[in-house]
């Protein structure tokens, strides 16, 4: 076994909760090892002229969130979004834009499924202003602290159980909806299900993407670490021993052996609980029961020359369909002249992605052309390309219970350090906050040893 020496620092994991810690401990003697052959996790874009293909996250929040104030950190620029963010498609009607409380009056349902989808809509408004609450700043206030009393919030039951019985068609609403958070209705925990609302569908939702493309962001930090970046470098155990942390890992068909002061383990959840050596019960324990749901994705190159239906749009939910959640990808740059072409991403994920992700790419490709069409018939003609990308790991998700779990997690583990978006509500955000703990705290140890 070759050995490669001793750094400061060991990051597993080259997504970007592990690329955002590695920026911040640039300073010091880092090393990312990544799975993979790139860098970015579930953060995958591909450029296409003056367009770009989007394959996985793609929403960013202001300079003052983690993830903006990362872009504008490297220089990058993340323009608002104009389309609209709150459409649902149903039974050949598209319904975007006023407030999402007159869309039982506006979507094409009978007397039973309106009412239904009122008293929904009723429990999910009062869901998400008690959970507003909830996530409140309090002064002083650890962020771990924060992240137990959202995560606690109704965390003993499912959010099917939280809404309540509703019809066929109220119910396939908001099963679609929940699917982009990487679980149904029946297997999420309520609070889980209402802060998606409150993040994702509603008007508190994340407003803007990366000018050129998601990947724009791991590259940048990729770029500035140079061979610190090692890729195709899959873990094998990482286990503290005595004063340093020991990283065994395979590159090139050639097992290796590295140590460092301290390690962050930026897998996700299920990879951590294979790897590490070692650990409490609990906190293995607490690791092998993190959920994680599938999400699929379809990245489409169009040809338009000139407007299309969908130009005031960004998200449209679309019950019914083969995809669950149409996105319009070139939504930012459709500010002044409109140039030719069009980038377009659909989306599935949770049980519909499960059973989709078994077909092949053709097929799927088939299948999300065929209904991108019934939804919007003037695609026919201008679709280039389809690209498919699955996620088998998609999205950690809360289920109840999950509450529990959280002080197994986030307990002091000597020179290891857990990070992720498994430990909060996953988005970028996350990911790049828990990271960024850890490298404050691994800072913190560097620089006063005890």
């Amino acid at each position: 076994m070759a050995e490669t020496g001793m750094h400061d620092v060991v990051i597993i994991g080259g997504g970007i909760g592990g690329l955002s810690g590695a920026w911040r401990l640039r300073h010091r003697d880092v090393l990312v090892l990544e799975a993979g052959a790139r860098p970015g996790g579930r953060l995958r874009s591909e450029r296409r002229g003056d367009y770009w293909l989007n394959f996985g996250a793609h929403l960013f929040g202001e300079s003052a969130s983690p993830a903006g104030a990362l872009a504008d950190e490297l220089g990058l620029e993340a323009r608002p979004i104009p389309g609209d963010r709150m459409g649902i498609a149903f039974k050949g009607k598209v319904v975007a834009g006023g407030r999402s409380e007159t869309f039982p009056l506006r979507l094409p349902l009978d007397l039973g499924a309106r009412l239904s989808f009122v008293k929904m809509g009723l429990k999910l408004r009062s869901g998400v202003m008690r959970l507003l609450e909830v996530q409140k700043a309090v002064p002083g206030e650890p962020p771990g602290t924060r992240r137990m009393r959202q995560l606690s919030f109704e965390n003993g039951r499912t959010l099917e159980n939280y809404v309540g019985a509703l019809t066929p068609d109220t119910e396939l609403i908001l099963r679609t909806i929940t699917e982009r958070t990487a679980a149904d209705p029946s297997e999420m925990a309520a609070g889980y299900g209402l802060t998606s609302f409150a993040q994702v569908w509603s008007k508190h939702s994340f407003g803007r993407n990366l000018f050129g493309g998601s990947s724009r962001l791991p590259e940048a930090i990729a770029s500035a670490l140079g061979d610190r970046l090692h890729l195709n470098a899959e873990a094998i155990s990482v286990e503290q021993k005595g004063e340093a942390v020991e990283i065994a890992y395979r590159q090139g068909g050639e097992l290796r052996l590295v140590r460092a002061r301290h390690a962050i383990v930026a897998t996700p959840a299920t990879v951590s609980a294979k790897i590490l050596r070692g650990l409490p019960a609990e906190t293995a324990e607490a690791l092998g029961r993190i959920r994680y749901g599938t999400f699929l994705s379809a990245a489409v190159l169009t040809s338009e020359t000139g407007p299309m239906p969908w130009d005031a749009n960004y998200a449209i939910a679309t019950p019914g369909l083969s995809f669950g959640v149409f996105f319009n990808q070139a939504s930012t740059l459709r500010v002044g002249p409109r140039k030719a072409g069009g980038s377009l991403m659909l989306f599935r994920g949770a049980r519909g992605a499960d059973e989709l992700i078994k077909l092949s790419d053709d097929e799927i490709a088939r299948r999300f052309k065929a209904d991108l069409e019934k939804l919007f018939p003037q695609a026919r003609g201008i679709v280039e390309e389809i690209v498919i990308q699955r996620w088998p790991l998609g999205a950690p998700y809360s289920f109840p219970g999950r509450a529990a779990l959280q002080s197994a997690l986030t307990r002091d583990l000597g020179r290891l350090h857990l990070a992720g978006d498994y430990l909060e509500f996953p988005c970028m955000d996350a990911a790049i906050a828990t990271a960024g703990e850890a490298a404050a705290a691994i800072e913190l140890a560097l620089t006063h040893p005890a």
